[in-house]
C-alpha cells in the first residue's frame, strides 16, 4: 500500500469504529432508561437510517464536488455523533440522534472513502507501470485483494469498538462518556492523516444531483440478480451477532453481559481476516458468494439453538460464521463493483452497494417486530428461510452466467 491509501485507510478505520462504540452499551441504556427489547435494538437500528439516507446522496455529491469534500467533513461528524451520544446517557431521543449522524456520516464516508481508495491505489499502481501488459486475472487478483484489505480495515474498525467500549465498562467505569472521547480524538488524528492526500475526482458540475444508482446497463443482470440480494446479508448476517443475540440472551447470561456482548461483537468483525483465505480457496468471488450465504444460514441456524435452548456459549460460533460470512460478501462485492465501474459511476455505484448492504443492517429491528407479532423463535426462523430462498436465488442467476458481456446479461 502506498503511504496515501494507508491514510485514507486510517480514516476508514476511525470512522468505523465509532459506529460499534456504543453496541455492547445498549445494555446499559436498556437498565438506565428502562426500555423494551425494540427499543434497545432500535438504538442500534436508527443508525441504518442515516445510512440510508446518505448513500442515496454521497455518490453523486463525490461525483460531482469530488472525495475530499465529503469524506473530510464526514470524519468531523463522526467525532460529532460519538460526543452527542454523551448526552444520550439520560436521553433516549438524543441517543437515537446521535446513532442517527453516526449512520449518515458513516455511509458518506464509507462508500466515498472506498471509492477514493480505489482511486488512490489505482493511481500508484499506475505510477509504478504496474498496468502495462497486466492479465486479466492479475488485474482480478489485483481488485479482489484491494477489496480484501478495504474489508479487513473497515471490519476491524467495527470490531475495536464495542470491545474497547466493553473493556472501559467492566474494568474503568465511565464507559457512557469515555470511549466517546476517545473515539472523538481518533477521528481529529484521523483528519490529519487524510489532509494530504491528493483529490481523485475533479468537481464535474455536470453530475445531477438527484439519487443515482449508477449501475452499467450491461451489469444490471447481475447487479440486480446476484449482487443485490446477497449484499442483503453483508450485514443481515453480523447485525443480529452485534445487536441481537446479547439482547435477546442476556437473562442466561450471569452478570458478564456487557463484557460478552462486547466480545462478541468484536469476534464477529475481526474473523473477517479469515474472507481472504475462503475466497482464494474458492478461486473466484463470484463462487465465493453462495458459500459465504450458506455459512450464513449456518450461523442463522446455531443462534436459534442458542436462543431456545439459553445455551449462551454456543453464541461464538454463530459469531465466527456470520461475521465470517459478512466479509466474503463484502470482499467479493467490493471487487465485483470495481470490476464493472467506470471513472463515471465508481461513487454512485460504490454507494448502491452499500446501501444494498447497510439495509441489512436493520435485521435485528426486523426480527424483533416479528418476535412481537408471532415469536422470536417464529421470527428468527422466518428470516433464516428468506435468507435460503436468497441463496438459491442468487445460485441459479450465478450458474446463468449473469455477468457483463455473458449472454444473459446482453439479453437480459
Amino acid at each position: 500500500m502506498s503511504g496515501d491509501v494507508r491514510r485514507l485507510a486510517a480514516g476508514l478505520f476511525a470512522v468505523a469504529w465509532g459506529t460499534n462504540v456504543s453496541t455492547p452499551l445498549i445494555l446499559r441504556y436498556q437498565d438506565r432508561l428502562d426500555l423494551s427489547n425494540s427499543e434497545a435494538v432500535a438504538i442500534f437500528c436508527v443508525y441504518v437510517v442515516g445510512i440510508l439516507l446518505a448513500l442515496l446522496f454521497a455518490g453523486r455529491l463525490s461525483d460531482r464536488f469530488g472525495r475530499r469534500p465529503l469524506v473530510l467533513p464526514s470524519t468531523v461528524l463522526s467525532a460529532a455523533g460519538s460526543l452527542v451520544l454523551i448526552g444520550g446517557q439520560d436521553s433516549f431521543a438524543t441517543l437515537l440522534a446521535g446513532r442517527f449522524l453516526l449512520g449518515a456520516v458513516s455511509g458518506a464516508m464509507l462508500s466515498v472513502g472506498t471509492a477514493w481508495l480505489n482511486e488512490v491505489a489505482a493511481t500508484s499502481f499506475a505510477s509504478m507501470g504496474g498496468t502495462d501488459g497486466e492479465t486479466a486475472a492479475a488485474m482480478r487478483d489485483r481488485r479482489l485483494r484491494l477489496a480484501t484489505m478495504t474489508t479487513v480495515v473497515i471490519y476491524v474498525g467495527f470490531g475495536f469498538g464495542p470491545i474497547t467500549s466493553a473493556l472501559w465498562d467492566r474494568f474503568v467505569g465511565g464507559a457512557l462518556v469515555w470511549p466517546y472521547v476517545i473515539h472523538a480524538a481518533a477521528c481529529v488524528a484521523a483528519i490529519a492523516l487524510m489532509w494530504p492526500v491528493p483529490e481523485t475526482k475533479p468537481g464535474d458540475p455536470g453530475v445531477a444531483l438527484r439519487p443515482r444508482l449508477g449501475i452499467p446497463v450491461p451489469a444490471r443482470p447481475e447487479f440486480f440478480g446476484v449482487l443485490a440480494p446477497a449484499a442483503i446479508w453483508v450485514f443481515g448476517f453480523p447485525s443480529v451477532s452485534f445487536a441481537l443475540f446479547p439482547v435477546i440472551l442476556r437473562d442466561a447470561i450471569d452478570g458478564s453481559e456487557v463484557l460478552l456482548a462486547g466480545a462478541n461483537g468484536t469476534l464477529t468483525a475481526v474473523v473477517v481476516l479469515l474472507a481472504r483465505p475462503i475466497v482464494e480457496r474458492v478461486g473466484d468471488p463470484r463462487r465465493a458468494i453462495p458459500v459465504a450465504l450458506v455459512m450464513g444460514i449456518v450461523g442463522y441456524g446455531i443462534g436459534i439453538v442458542s436462543f431456545t435452548t439459553g445455551a449462551w456459549w454456543l453464541v461464538p460460533g454463530a459469531a465466527i460464521l456470520l461475521g465470517s460470512a459478512s466479509g466474503v460478501l463484502m470482499g467479493s462485492g467490493l471487487a465485483i463493483t470495481e470490476e464493472i465501474a467506470d471513472e463515471s459511476n465508481r461513487g454512485s455505484l460504490s454507494a448502491t452497494f452499500y446501501l444494498a448492504a447497510y439495509s441489512g443492517m436493520s435485521m435485528p429491528l426486523v426480527i424483533t417486530g416479528l418476535g412481537n407479532l408471532t415469536s422470536t423463535t417464529t421470527a428468527l426462523c422466518t428470516v433464516t428461510g428468506v435468507c435460503v430462498v436468497a441463496t438459491a436465488v442468487v445460485t441459479a442467476n450465478l450458474r446463468l452466467g449473469r455477468r457483463p458481456g455473458s449472454e444473459a446479461a446482453v439479453t437480459g
